[in-house]
């Protein structure tokens, strides 16, 4: 055990790179185990304070916040990758233009985004899109208000965790989000208390709490620690723009793929079968993806340190990682289907009877979350060195096929249908992206496979 404890130490220190994945990974643990055990009181105490229905209305309409998020066409991830290299070079005055054009070009493109989606709200019909009950109606747009001017202020604010992500210290900025839902559980706790049922307030405590500690933290973060690269506006570089967007455009379309693929499923649920369909998908979905979530906060802290080791050439070191990155996604993947069998005894002692959840539904996300997993490995490897051409190629090809494959699925086998299609279509990713990076690092990769 002591021998154990030297290795891990040894690990830890130091300022080379593994070292710095490493306290990322082990902060990040800690942070996200604060936040399952947040995540898993704040679900059943929001369902008390609304229901059921009422929360898979909540969980589709905050489907579409994520609709906003790929506007900024890749230019933020664009800005991870280009600012790690920058870095990389201890150039800081190029990092500074790099981040100033970054939020110089979000609020040229946010700011009317919100004006015309704030207008357009009152004239969709929201009931019909969601397949929500017409009782329902006032509130959806109401909530849809909040939501879009909240998600469009964070598009420019969450800029500061590229930042943080180029300075390798991811860890930091997972913190954001669980001080947040810190915040919201308390607020929540208070309203279920105090105040009426109310799809309203529930939407501007989840969404404003965690917006708010970014906000700060942007304002703290480049006083202090990255001040050499905080924006200023006479550092616009419009030069920057054709840098970023050469990479960022890739990204977009990655982007828009993430959004039809994940953050679609709680509206193609609701319109195969129900709202409550909705809320039993992602209760499954919170529960499993806590497998996701461990191989995430692994996974997450080696994008920047990829293209820190693809920018000094250190391929010794990106084999090595990729080789210990496929044993823990082999203990993911099992700890994934421990987790289904042991369901059925979690959702009793985590939601009793509120909800009842089919093991046919938990299995067939255990089997997403397992698809996407592996996807992850190479995926992150790839978007690190920046040779993102064939991704770009075959997440197009997912775009394409997952709808009309989800509601064909779903006229069958109901919201099974929109997982099954999940499955297929990560799996194809994972074994495109495998036979990828095989090449990459052997230094193999011709053509569109080294773009």
């Amino acid at each position: 055990m002591n021998i154990l404890f030297e290795r891990i130490k040894l690990l830890l220190s130091g300022d080379g790179r593994s070292a710095i994945v490493g306290r990322n990974v082990m902060a990040s643990f800690l942070i996200k185990g604060v936040s399952i055990i947040v995540s898993f009181f704040l679900v059943p105490i929001t369902i008390g304070y609304i229901n059921s229905e009422l929360y898979g209305v909540w969980l589709t309409v905050s489907s579409v916040m994520m609709w906003i998020h790929f506007l900024d066409i890749g230019f933020s991830q664009g800005l991870k990758n280009k600012l790690t290299e920058a870095l990389a070079q201890e150039d800081y005055e190029k990092g500074r233009q790099l981040v100033t054009t970054t939020y110089v070009m979000l609020v040229v493109i946010f700011i009317p985004v919100c004006f015309i989606l704030e207008l357009l709200v009152p004239h969709i019909n929201w009931v019909h899109l969601l397949n929500v009950n017409e009782s329902y109606s006032k509130d959806v747009i109401n909530v849809m208000h909040v939501v879009i001017g909240v998600v469009c202020l964070q598009m420019i604010i969450n800029i500061i965790v590229s930042v943080i992500a180029a300075f390798q210290k991811v860890a930091l900025s997972n913190s954001f989000g669980v001080i947040g839902n810190i915040l919201s559980l308390i607020i929540i706790i208070v309203l279920r208390e105090t105040c009426p049922p109310s799809l309203l307030a529930l939407a501007i405590t989840l969404t404003v709490m965690p917006t708010l500690v970014t906000l700060i933290a942007s304002v703290v973060l480049f006083k202090g620690k990255f001040n050499m690269v905080a924006p200023r506006l006479g550092c616009f570089n419009k030069n920057c723009i054709n840098e970023l967007f050469s990479l960022g455009y890739k990204f977009f379309i990655i982007n828009i793929q993430v959004l039809v693929l994940y953050w679609s499923t709680n509206i193609l649920i609701s319109h195969v079968s129900s709202p409550e369909e909705v809320t039993r998908y992602n209760l499954a979905y919170q529960l499993l993806s806590v497998a996701m979530m461990a191989y995430n906060i692994i996974t997450a802290p080696l994008w920047p340190a990829y293209t820190d080791a693809f920018a000094r050439g250190d391929y010794v070191w990106m084999k090595k990682m990729r080789s210990k990155m496929q044993k823990i996604l082999f203990l993911s993947v099992l700890g994934c289907f421990m987790l289904v069998v042991l369901s059925p005894l979690i959702y009793k002692i985590w939601i009793g009877n509120k909800v009842s959840i089919p093991l046919e539904m938990t299995l067939l996300v255990g089997f997403y979350v397992s698809a996407y997993c592996w996807m992850t490995l190479n995926g992150t490897f790839i978007v690190g060195m920046g040779k993102i051409k064939i991704e770009t190629i075959i997440v197009i090809i997912g775009m394409i096929l997952h709808i009309p494959a989800s509601l064909f699925f779903g006229k069958y086998i109901g919201a099974y249908g929109v997982v099954v299609s999940l499955f297929v279509i990560n799996l194809f990713y994972a074994i495109v992206m495998n036979f990828q990076v095989d090449m990459l690092l052997n230094k193999t990769a011709q053509g569109i496979w080294n773009k």
